[in-house]
């Protein structure tokens, strides 16, 4: 196992474990926090999951999630109009 596998490894074991997600659908806005194991489960389902990895530009080009955007949590404010307003978003 290489270096960025472990990395990725420890941030889905670690980082994960008190996790918000969103749940925007056309009436609902919810927040619930879960850990990596749900996160798991969900990337395995034919739901739309967008994975927002908040950390900085230089941590995410490290290593991140298979499938992450990273949106830094310092720009969440201004480039929220790019998260869907339809689906689940995970943030990390």
């Amino acid at each position: 196992m290489d270096r960025g596998s472990r990395m990725a490894g420890w941030v889905l074991g670690a980082a994960l474990a008190v996790l918000p997600v969103v749940g925007a659908g056309a009436d609902e806005v919810g927040l619930e926090f879960i850990g990596a194991e749900e996160v798991r489960r969900l990337q395995q389902t034919p739901r739309r999951l967008l994975i927002v990895d908040v950390r900085s530009a230089e941590e995410f080009r490290e290593t991140h999630i298979k499938g992450a955007v990273n949106v830094p949590l310092l720009e969440l404010e201004r480039r929220i109009a790019e998260i869907p307003k339809q689906g689940l978003v995970v943030l990390y």
